[in-house]
């Protein structure tokens, strides 16, 4: 029996219309004001190993950003401790979901590579954005279900003995790591553009509690 975990279910809204579906966490939206930075790349622009290096260096200016409008006042017990906790979180998520966008999207469509945070009141969210195709899409929808009704510590264990074979998926232990290191909830939107390019952008998303980390709620 898999045990049943906050925001692993799947979430499916179809609109034959927008053509647009989510799984996941990813219908959840936190209400509310909230601050915003959003990264657009144009995927055509460099080789994707050139943008390895470009990749974390963007991910620290999301983590540098976010702390800005952390409490620093003495009102926190910690206040150190915990900008230094959500730095590291959104710095790590952000790679990691900056990387599989840049490194799962297809070549051929010129679709604007994104990621985006946002901080409320009580969350994180980052979010990144990549244009895929249609075939693509589906398999991706299928590792998604494998991902959110399995249970997180077999799956990683049996990543870590798929890496020992060199036959293991990067993407999947990195987005293991933000739920069972991190407690991030996990969500995607495939939202379908034209038929006539064939091709979908997916968003992935990860949101964080910001009561869940250290320092937040003393």
């Amino acid at each position: 029996m898999v045990p049943k975990r906050k925001g692993s279910n799947v979430i499916s809204d179809n609109n034959s219309m927008s053509g647009v579906q989510t799984l996941g966490s990813h219908a959840r939206v936190s209400r509310g004001p909230c601050e915003y930075l959003t990264l657009v790349f144009s995927p055509l622009s460099a080789p994707l190993r050139s943008r390895w290096r470009n990749n974390g260096f963007s991910a620290d200016f999301l983590s540098d950003y976010v702390t800005t409008f952390l409490p620093r006042s003495d009102d926190s017990a910690s206040p150190a401790v915990l900008q230094d906790e959500v730095k590291h979180a959104v710095s790590y998520i952000a790679n990691e979901l900056l990387e599989n966008a840049m490194k799962y999207h297809e070549k051929l469509i010129d679709t604007p590579i994104q990621i985006r945070l946002e901080l409320s009141t009580d969350y994180v969210t980052i979010s990144a954005s990549n244009g895929v195709g249609r075939d693509q899409a589906q398999q991706y929808k299928a590792f998604i279900h494998n991902l959110l009704t399995e249970d997180p510590g077999e799956l990683m264990m049996h990543q870590l003995e798929a890496a020992s074979l060199e036959s293991s998926d990067a993407s999947s232990v990195g987005l293991l790591t933000m739920m069972s290191d991190y407690g991030a909830e996990l969500g995607w939107c495939f939202d379908s553009e034209s038929t006539e390019t064939n091709s979908v952008t997916v968003t992935t998303r990860a949101m964080l509690s910001l009561k869940n980390i250290l320092g937040v709620s003393a």
